[in-house]
């Protein structure tokens, strides 16, 4: 749709310098041994953690734009892809407190692939899960003191078909070249682009609460519902260590998302037996980009037994989403929902009247660090901000709405014992608050960026040769948006989430790793919509209780052979604005095996995987108020070689 221990000084050390040898294939890696925590961490198709890289603690991270590629500020139009792409891993918490100018969620960061000296090709192939069929070509190669380094990467997933029953093939390519021309000096470049063609995507709208199942794997959509897209990224990143102290970072992207067309498809799915009835939406070309830009310097010096870290940065942003408005189509009644009649593409005709955001941001800012030997470290930071959005509706008319908003945040962690840290927060974010929609009086209005704060508090124990412990307590709250009594769209409340995160993370004994996580969320909604009755005090498909347990063991009767193993329970929600039903709590449990062999000096790795194992059937609600059922069970098999 489009829709062991750290020591205290590390927690705002500087962007780490690049590994010193290529990373095996993404199957060959081990996403439990390689978090160490368990709020989020992603290899490959392979993920782990609490939290997600489009939702944190509970909000949407792609409205406050909290990504970074290797620590440089970047606003994505579209995800990375595989072949550019090391790993991502969500840095909240104590685990935000070394990433300069943390926003509120956290921030989700993305590591890109780096060459070791000499020339090395790995592949992977088979079959993914919830797709299809895979081939996934790397080449790394670097000089042999490692100056020049480039790292490309090809993936085939053709004929693939998805959990939702469509079909289609999608094809990625990139490469990602390094230079160090000086010691201090490394140059990072990245280019990447994919095709993608499939159904369209559908999605599930209820009177009341839906039916406890639907059969998944069926393609509901019709022959000529078919969606093509093109994505692309480019961009560079400059990290100079210039001596004396100061290090300098640049860095400027380009990520575009365009689509050459696009159906939303809905099914309505009536009370009491009634025929499901389907309808949608038809769009024509549409494009989405966002160019982002940012210069750092910062100045590191002593003074006794203190060290000081002072930072600058100035940020462009510049995105653009260019549309049609959709036609609108009805398919009439689906009497077998699991054998959906052929219908005709309806006569509608696209307008061909463009609709058009424009977001054009500066941002300027300041921070500060102070480490006190090992006892404790403070950091503040202070950011101006000037936000102009312009939207042009089809009837060529104009709207601006500008904000130039102080944003702040400060930290400080006090090392209680050598092993035991406590930290606290407080961050003041900005995010988008977007454009009325036509059914306001107010409609094609930009509201004023919206205003997020959080505050929270922790503590971090690591266990010497055992895992790390983290607990902390969050708050954070941002403004609502509804359409008020008088029919205006508009801020109409606040959203509050407050709650506890827990992880354990690391290895348990030498050959048993685990990340186990829980988070309670006490999510609440005030405001006038809350008082007339209109939304509930308690927001939509917000959990109470979100926990996993995920291990990895390796097994000692077999050499080069680990199971894994985990399971992700959530509790039951309320499934409309409303509150006017609940989704019942359900568990998802994964199993796995891992078994790395060499064959003729070669290192091979089988990786086997079974996702949703018992193939439990739940509903999930999206911030629209649509339903799609979570994915059914999933096998995956791939053979990773390095050649």
């Amino acid at each position: 749709m489009r829709f062991p221990f750290l020591p205290l000084t590390l927690l705002v050390a500087p962007a780490a310098q690049a590994q010193s040898a290529s990373p095996p294939p993404a199957q060959g890696r081990d996403v439990v041994r390689e978090s160490d925590d368990a709020f989020g961490r992603r290899i490959g198709v392979e993920d782990v953690g609490l939290y997600s890289e489009s939702e944190v603690r509970g909000f949407d991270l792609q409205s406050a734009g909290n990504y970074r590629i290797e620590d440089h500020y970047f606003v994505r139009a579209a995800g990375l892809l595989q072949p550019v792409t090391e790993g991502t891993a969500i840095r909240v918490g104590v685990s935000a407190l070394r990433t300069d100018f943390a926003a509120p969620s956290g921030v989700v960061q993305y590591s890109l692939p780096d060459a070791a000296p000499g020339t090395r090709a790995t592949i992977e192939a088979g079959w993914w899960g919830g797709s299809g069929p895979v081939v996934l070509p790397r080449l790394a190669a670097a000089t042999a003191g490692g100056e020049f380094g480039m790292s490309a990467g090809v993936q085939l997933s053709l004929a693939q078909r998805y959990a939702d029953g469509t079909r289609g093939d999608f094809v990625a390519f990139g490469f990602v070249p390094r230079w160090r021309p000086a010691p201090g000096i490394r140059l990072t470049g990245i280019w990447s682009r994919n095709l993608f063609t499939r159904g369209a995507s559908t999605s599930y709208s209820v009177t009341g609460a839906p039916p406890a199942r639907i059969r998944r794997g069926t393609d509901r959509t019709q022959a000529w519902m078919d969606v093509r897209n093109t994505s692309d990224l480019a961009g560079v990143m400059a990290d100079i260590e210039a001596g004396a102290g100061w290090t300098f970072g640049a860095s400027a992207f380009r990520s575009s998302l365009s689509y050459q067309r696009n159906v939303f498809s809905l099914i309505r799915l009536p009370q009491n037996g009634a025929p499901a009835e389907a309808s949608g939406l038809l769009y024509g070309a549409e494009t989405r980009s966002s160019i982002s830009a940012e210069v750092t310097a910062a100045k590191r010096f002593s003074t006794g037994a203190l060290q000081h870290r002072l930072l600058a940065m100035i940020r462009r942003r510049d995105s653009m989403a260019s549309s049609d408005s959709g036609a609108a189509f009805q398919l009439g009644q689906y009497p077998d929902l699991d054998n959906p009649p052929e219908r005709d593409r309806p006569a509608v005709a696209l307008d061909p009247r463009r609709l058009r955001d424009d977001v054009d941001q500066w941002t300027a800012g300041f921070g500060y660090r102070l480490s006190i030997g090992d006892k404790a470290e403070i950091r503040a930071d202070v950011q101006r901000v000037d936000y102009v959005k312009q939207a042009r509706a089809l009837d060529g008319s104009v709207t601006e709405n500008a904000s130039r908003p102080w944003l702040y945040g400060g930290a400080l962690s006090v090392a209680i014992t050598p092993a035991l840290t406590a930290y606290a927060s407080f961050t003041r974010g900005l995010e988008e608050s977007g454009v009325a929609p036509a059914n306001a009086i107010n409609r094609g209005d930009i509201l004023p960026a919206a205003i997020s704060r959080q505050s929270e508090l922790g503590l971090k124990f690591p266990i010497r040769g055992g895992p790390t412990l983290i607990a902390g307590l969050f708050d954070l709250s941002k403004p609502q948006l509804g359409i008020d009594a008088r029919g205006a769209f508009g801020f109409v409340g606040t959203v509050r989430h407050r709650g506890t995160e827990l992880s354990v993370a690391g290895p348990l004994t030498p050959r048993l790793s685990v990340v186990v996580g829980a988070t309670y969320l006490d999510a609440h909604a005030q405001g006038e919509l809350v008082d007339l009755g209109l939304y509930g005090v308690r927001p939509m498909n917000r959990p109470s209780t979100v926990a996993l347990a995920s291990a990895t063991w390796r097994a000692p009767w077999i050499e080069g052979l680990a199971i894994d193993g985990g399971v992700t329970f959530r509790s039951e929600r309320y499934g409309d604005r409303a509150n006017s039903f609940t989704l019942p709590s359900y568990a998802i449990i994964n199993l796995g095996l891992r078994q790395a062999i060499t064959l003729d000096g070669k290192p091979f790795t089988l990786r086997a995987r079974v996702t949703n194992i018992t193939d439990r059937f739940a509903w999930n609600v999206g911030n629209s108020g649509l339903l799609n059922p979570i994915a059914p069970r999933a096998v995956t098999l791939t053979l990773s070689a390095a050649l």
